[in-house]
């Protein structure tokens, strides 16, 4: 079942390279939602920060003490508001000095860090769902940018100007963008699914040139090999991520949908087998119910009680997860039961592998069953349900492997280790009108030991928030936003030059001609640890840490 229609009413090292006062009269300063709960390990809540550098200390030493975020300079153009997208930050007109690339509505804009615009291109849309992806896809050695916007996706050059060959139009409606070299050429091709249900294609890409990339969509060209138990749906919240799974050199791509199926595929447009054991030919064919048992059945004794995944608004994620030199597939997903007549069931973590058999020790998800909020969009105001996403970030050098950090549907942010058990979880809210899109990672104080950053959104103005908390899930600071908050994730960068980091917040509403984005400036952070600074980990947006040991 697809949720209601969103209706519109009124990489790491790319990164590198490319306030007391809050806006009018909304409150300042910090102040806690809810008391963080540690830190003490039996409380279920946050606990004591890790000692311990989980990655290479500012060459300053750093501190321990983390500045609190302070308002630097604000962004406006006009009324436009956002959506899920988040800001990417890069240098594209070569001058030293990184611009900030936003979407708002259906126009992408680049501003310098002083205000001015350099150049801002309007798709003729009424919204871009997905974050702009940033990379040098023409080989120029020079940035360009491309969006999804309904039916159509544009590859922009450094310029504002779009490429040669794009736009391209596909299907309405594409929320999802990323970049791979998906055909293993050398250069990167753009990836995108669509929200639309049925057995049809629900992933294409192309070439930098606006052609597809051979193989895809894999349905239609037949590449995918599937048979009449592939299970396919629409895919409606960033449903895209993609690494090379198999070491052939070529992007494999991951795309859940709406149902309790996800799509793996080869850089050839091939789906993947799917293990013997489910009986079952490709991966799409394979039901998450998460008693494996059933699951390699395929069915539930009692679809009553029996739990299942639905990824409707699943961002996926890959990475390493127990030190093969392998990435998994990390996927947060709804839970509903089989018989799908009970819907608000929580949610639940799954790592896969490439022929959906379970990580060891994964062998059912990890799952939080409390709801509040989320599944479901929030009224007819542009205000929409939460993404399911996890981000990949090793906060913990105590904890073998990556860190899993995540909001559940029940106001918490948690932090789960690579064996699958809660380290901390923090309550961010108790409304039902007030959710997060996610969380990104870095280091804000130059000692090697990174921070969580999130913000809040909601249908009531004035009480969303920017959220710092410590590798312990314990609130650092929290600073109040205006009006409906941000959906889109924040993103950490240095925007303008100066070596310090800043928080990038798009927010969800702007007045006319007044703040559109806020930029806070976290005096003590250095770009020595940018480890999930923007939304899909990095600017092309593809959802993959690379492993530290070998190669995939």
């Amino acid at each position: 079942m697809r949720p209601m229609d969103r209706r519109h009413v009124a990489f790491g090292v790319l990164c590198a390279l490319l306030s007391a006062c809050v806006f009018g009269n909304v409150g300042t300063g910090d102040s806690a939602v809810s008391k963080p709960r540690g830190p003490s390990t039996a409380s279920g809540g946050s606990v004591a920060p890790p000692t311990a550098p989980a990655c290479t200390p500012a060459s300053s030493g750093g501190s321990p003490n983390v500045a609190k975020p302070e308002l630097a300079y604000t962004l406006k153009d006009r009324w436009q508001e956002a959506w899920l997208g988040a800001a990417a930050v890069a240098d594209l007109d070569g001058d030293g000095k990184p611009e900030i690339i936003v979407p708002r509505e259906g126009k992408l804009i680049a501003w310098h860090a002083d205000g001015s615009i350099l150049w801002s291109y309007a798709t003729e849309q009424n919204r871009i769902w997905a974050s702009p992806v940033v990379g040098d896809f023409l080989g120029d050695k020079k940035l360009e940018v491309a969006v999804a916007a309904r039916d159509t996706v544009i590859l922009l050059d450094a310029t504002g100007k779009p490429a040669p060959g794009f736009p391209v139009k596909w299907v309405n409606e594409l929320r999802s963008l990323a970049a791979g070299d998906v055909d293993g050429d050398g250069q990167l091709d753009l990836l995108t699914a669509p929200g639309r249900s049925g057995n049809t294609d629900i992933i294409a890409a192309w070439h930098a040139d606006g052609g597809f990339v051979p193989g895809f969509p894999p349905i239609a060209t037949g590449a995918a090999k599937c048979d009449d138990k592939c299970y396919f749906a629409g895919c409606y919240d960033q449903n895209v991520a993609t690494y090379d799974l198999d070491g052939d050199g070529k992007s494999d791509v991951v795309v859940p949908h709406d149902n309790a199926y996800a799509s793996f595929f080869k850089g050839t447009g091939e789906m993947f087998d799917a293990n013997a054991m489910y009986k079952r030919k490709k991966v799409a064919g394979v039901r998450y119910l998460h008693n494996l048992t059933e699951a390699i059945a395929g069915y539930a004794e009692n679809e009553d009680t029996a739990l299942q995944a639905h990824f409707t608004n699943t961002a996926p994620a890959m990475g390493d997860l127990n030190g093969d030199g392998k990435v998994e597939i990390l996927m947060l997903g709804s839970v509903q039961n089989a018989a799908q007549d009970q819907r608000k069931l929580g949610v639940a973590l799954w790592a896969m592998k490439s022929d959906a058999t379970r990580l060891e020790g994964w062998e059912e998800p990890f799952y939080v069953k409390d709801y509040l909020a989320g599944l479901e969009d929030l009224g007819d105001t542009n205000v929409v349900g939460a993404t399911n996403q996890v981000t990949i970030a090793d906060i913990d050098p105590a904890s073998a492997g990556p860190e899993l950090i995540f909001a559940g549907f029940d106001g918490y942010v948690y932090a789960v280790s690579a064996a699958k058990k809660q380290l901390w979880r923090y309550q961010y809210t108790i409304r039902a009108d007030e959710l997060t899109g996610g969380v990104v990672v870095a280091d804000l104080s130059g000692d090697g030991i990174p921070e969580i950053v999130f913000t809040s959104y909601s249908t009531t103005e004035n009480v969303s928030a920017l959220f710092v908390l410590d590798a312990g899930g314990n609130l650092l600071h929290r600073i109040a936003l205006p009006r409906r908050g941000a959906m889109p994730l924040p993103t950490i960068a240095d925007t303008d030059g100066d070596g310090v980091l800043d928080l990038v917040v798009s927010l969800k509403d702007a007045v006319d001609k007044e703040e559109s984005v806020a930029i806070y400036r976290v005096a003590s952070a250095k770009p020595n640890c940018l480890l999930w600074p923007t939304a899909r980990g990095n600017l092309l947006r593809n959802g993959a840490v690379a492993p530290t040991k070998g190669t995939p």
